[in-house]
């Protein structure tokens, strides 16, 4: 294998996007080199050494596996009577509420019915009670005239404010 080739498997290598094939042509054309300092050379003899001693054993690998099938087996969340009781409680709820919503906004509104007979058989009475409503009404319209008038001063004295 020329040094060009050996040089891009090698980037390829520790950038992680090798096949297996190209690892195994990689570890044969680094033990075949001369140089004794290659760093990659001692990597891979080191990796050679101990994928040859497995000093764990294959039943360690299976104890692990199990172990971790037996962990997440633990980990799920196991569904009680409670949760279920939450779930139709809030389903409860939700259509209750949806109900009244419902029957809340499609309330027809009766339209309030204005008596359209005369009140007073008398009509100089029906004109004095008229007169008198009118001057409530009046009088209160006469209350807001000075609070607006308060609001004039206020626009007066910010005009001068301005100009200062």
């Amino acid at each position: 294998m020329d040094s060009k080739k050996a040089e891009a498997l090698r980037k390829k290598y520790w950038e992680g996007k090798t096949k297996l094939d190209e690892e195994r042509e990689l570890k044969i054309h680094t033990s075949a080199s001369m140089v004794t300092e290659d760093p990659d050379q001692a990597y891979f003899n080191y990796l050679t050494k101990k994928s040859a001693q497995n000093p764990l054993g294959e039943e360690f690998d299976d104890e692990i596996l199990d172990l971790i099938d037996t962990e997440n087996n633990e980990l799920k969340p196991k569904k009680s009577i409670l949760t279920y009781w939450y779930i139709a409680a809030s389903l409860v709820l939700v259509i209750s509420a949806s109900i009244i919503f419902k029957n809340e906004f499609t309330k027809s509104k009766k339209p309030i019915q204005v008596a359209q007979v005369d009140t007073y058989d008398d009509p100089e009475k029906a004109f004095e009670e008229t007169k008198r409503a009118l001057l409530l009404i009046s009088s209160k319209l006469n209350r807001t005239t000075e609070y607006a008038s308060e609001f004039s001063k206020f626009e007066e004295s910010q005009k001068t404010l301005k100009q200062n």
